[in-house]
């Protein structure tokens, strides 16, 4: 598996930056650019089906003015997403969860799974989506809800669970009182005084945002993880770095 001894690098809905976003061409090009690991979406058909989309909605990845929820699983299959005038002819399925799950474990990769709306208002779906993570060594939940993350934390204790942070949650009253075991954020938060408050947290820290060329950012050795959308500028360095 990915070594531990440098930051790990997580595609950013795949290798997004070169292939449209959360399908199986762009996880395929994550692989190949050298990414350590996937940061996917998780949302949830009207059937109960855990699917990677990032909106709860379908028209900006579909052109259709349907929502994730109103959808069945089979109705899912005929939907092709993609760039606006490519999708009849070169558009793509949603994967589901399980596909990607598989896809991983084929190529050995971690993956980052963030619960997007869907999920919160659907908990009752976290066991399936829990055990399909589970076949995974290295994975962990994120989002933007602490309320779903403490349910993913009362379903499965060692799982880790990393919140989505804010700004106006960049206060030490306020992490202190975030039962999470990582805090994911933007690069823009990583100056002063947030810096400091969160290296002191404790946390395991994931930086989003980064587009490999913020040289300073990659030789500072308290952030465990880089969220991009381009892995390669990050993984031609794996042979300095581990």
């Amino acid at each position: 598996m990915c070594s531990m001894s440098r930051p790990l690098v997580f595609a950013h809905r795949g290798a997004s930056a070169h292939r449209f976003e959360n399908t199986m061409m762009a996880f395929k090009e994550a692989a190949h650019l050298g990414a350590d690991g996937l940061e996917i979406d998780v949302q949830i058909t009207s059937d109960g089906l855990p699917v990677v989309l990032h909106d709860p909605g379908l028209q900006r990845v579909a052109g259709r003015r349907l929502s994730i929820s109103s959808v069945t699983s089979n109705e899912l299959q005929q939907i092709r997403i993609g760039k606006r005038f490519w999708r009849i002819f070169m558009g793509s399925r949603i994967p589901t969860l399980r596909e990607t799950v598989s896809f991983c474990l084929l190529h050995q990769l971690a993956l980052n799974i963030e619960l997007k709306e869907t999920v919160v208002e659907n908990p009752e779906s976290l066991p399936g989506i829990l055990e399909m993570a589970s076949l995974l060594d290295q994975v962990h939940f994120s989002s933007f809800d602490y309320g779903i993350l403490q349910k993913v934390k009362a379903l499965e204790p060692k799982m880790e669970t990393a919140l989505l942070l804010k700004k106006r949650q960049l206060a030490p009253e306020l992490l202190n009182n975030f039962e999470v075991d990582s805090f994911h954020f933007h690069k823009r938060l990583w100056k002063h005084p947030f810096q400091e408050m969160l290296t002191n947290s404790g946390k395991i820290l994931r930086m989003y945002g980064v587009t490999g060329k913020e040289v300073s950012l990659q030789e500072d050795g308290r952030i465990a993880g880089w969220i991009t959308d381009f892995p390669e500028r990050f993984a031609v360095q794996k042979g300095n770095i581990v």
